[in-house]
């Protein structure tokens, strides 16, 4: 499976000042993962508040709410297949998704050093691009809730929890079953992607379809909507433990590190 290379450890090549000089990999890496999620979350309060906001010219184009779900969808999970083909060949991050970086850890594809880092950057991330989008769109961009998830009103906290850990679960075992069979690899960054689509397109009206802690973190907290935060957080973390649980039994995960 391929690793992410954050050695960050003492270098001995090139002059002692340029080591010292030299930016730490994992902050480095970090800052990446912070300044890629808080791109994705100002996109996609973006994009609900001109496919969904009162008044927006864009009406016609996205009528209903499945309409909107369709193309939120589509602009997601393209953004999701763009950032981890590159960062594979890169090696470095892009995960955008702390569940999928905690999963990774359990499926000893992560050094454990770097997945608080991760987190935290992901996580700061979704508050600092939903109040990007808050600052650029100003009341438009409250009137739609800040993109804050919402699940169905005949759905229970169970269901919702189950169905949000079940998709984070899915995803997270097709990447350990491709991460094992390096002639798959390739294929990846596009099933991911077509994955986090199909979540937002069919669990969307229901659990609300996130299967990503950043994805609701920030516009839960901007939008002062918490009650079910903790949901949205937990479960897509339970689902990347069960994944790592079942791989681990089928003997999917990478050599130890």
């Amino acid at each position: 499976m391929t690793r992410t290379s954050l050695d960050t450890g003492p270098r001995t090549e090139g002059p002692p000042v340029r080591a010292r000089r030299r930016m730490p990999r994992l902050l480095e890496v970090a800052l990446y993962e912070f300044a890629l999620s808080t791109a994705m979350l100002f996109t996609v309060v973006t994009a609900v508040r001109w496919m969904a906001g009162p008044g927006t010219p864009f009406a016609a184009l996205f009528p209903t709410p499945t309409t909107q779900l369709v193309a939120m969808g589509l602009l997601v999970g393209v953004i999701v297949a763009l950032v981890l083909g590159p960062s594979m060949r890169r090696e470095t991050a892009g995960h955008l998704n702390p569940a999928v970086s905690i999963g990774l850890w359990l499926l000893r594809v992560l050094p454990a050093r770097v997945v608080a880092p991760f987190v935290v950057a992901q996580l700061a991330g979704s508050v600092a691009g939903v109040a990007l989008a808050r600052l650029a769109w100003g009341e438009a961009a409250a009137r739609v809730g800040h993109a804050a998830l919402r699940p169905a009103a005949d759905w229970s906290i169970g269901a919702v929890f189950a169905a949000e850990a079940a998709a984070m679960a899915v995803i997270m075992l097709i990447t350990a079953f491709a991460g094992t069979r390096p002639h798959l690899l390739k294929y990846l960054p596009a099933v991911v992607g077509a994955c986090v689509a199909a979540v937002i397109v069919f669990l969307g009206p229901l659990s609300g379809g996130g299967a990503n802690p950043a994805r609701q973190f920030g516009p839960a907290l901007v939008s002062g909507t918490t009650g079910l935060l903790w949901i949205y957080v937990l479960a897509p973390v339970a689902g990347s433990l069960f994944a790592a649980l079942v791989a681990g039994l089928l003997k999917w995960r990478a050599p130890a590190r």
